[in-house]
């Protein structure tokens, strides 16, 4: 391999490991103990870890961000509507697959699905923050933009965008699922997550544009936990 590949592909796997195991390194390094921290004290840490990890990102690929940024929003209202069209078809494949699932398998409910919700009755305004700007930011860079480097880093054929689009699909899904999977059942959640993933994938590499896919995924994120939230009361 060629030492594009292998810098596309280090950078890939340690931004991939870095969203688990970013928050142990100062925990490591200072030699915190969490277990002595009151509730907020906990979150006040996982908030500066979430921040100092977006800015880690942000540092590494700061001229695309910007000049995504402004480009995406200097003709705003088109890319939208282009973003939002692709990401619809992926929301309804989404929401078909999970209705078929619950309908098959009565009322089952994704163990990610679970753990998010349990986190959101918790703590509500750190997890609005954690799904709607810190996940859409981290994990559109990683599994589109960062792995759309790496792809294209080999031989570009006819055939690579539709490599990336599916390598980026199930990589986004399976690490949405296979964390917290505690039945067979759960494996079947990969299907609604690769659906809108492959929506991103195929929307990234149309646009080569990062808030095409941002943008749709902190709306989707949103909607969901305002729904959920709203739904309590």
């Amino acid at each position: 391999m060629n030492k594009k590949i292998i810098f596309n592909l280090t950078i890939f796997f340690t931004l991939l490991l870095g969203m688990s195991l970013f928050p142990y390194i100062p925990i490591t390094i200072f030699n915190i103990d969490l277990s002595v921290l009151p509730d907020y004290g906990k979150i006040l840490y996982e908030l500066s870890c979430d921040i100092a990890y977006m800015l880690i990102i942000y540092s590494i690929y700061y001229k695309d961000i910007n000049r995504d940024l402004k480009a995406y929003f200097s003709n705003f209202k088109s890319n939208f509507k282009l973003s939002f069209n692709c990401y619809i078809v992926g929301y309804f494949i989404m929401v078909i697959s999970n209705i078929l699932i619950s309908l098959l398998f009565r009322n089952a409910i994704a163990g990610n699905e679970e753990t998010v919700r349990s986190l959101i009755d918790k703590y509500p305004l750190y997890m609005l923050f954690s799904v709607s700007i810190y996940a859409p930011f981290v994990e559109e860079i990683i599994f589109r933009k960062t792995l759309h480097d790496v792809v294209y880093s080999f031989k570009n054929t006819k055939y690579t965008k539709y490599i990336y689009i599916i390598l980026s699909g199930f990589i986004f899904s399976s690490m949405h699922v296979l964390g917290s999977v505690t039945n067979t059942i759960d494996y079947l959640y990969i299907i609604p997550y690769l659906g809108i993933g492959i929506s991103f994938a195929y929307l990234y590499d149309k646009t080569n544009n990062i808030f095409s896919t941002i943008t749709m995924h902190s709306l989707h994120n949103t909607i969901a936990i305002i729904t959920y939230l709203g739904g309590l009361k």
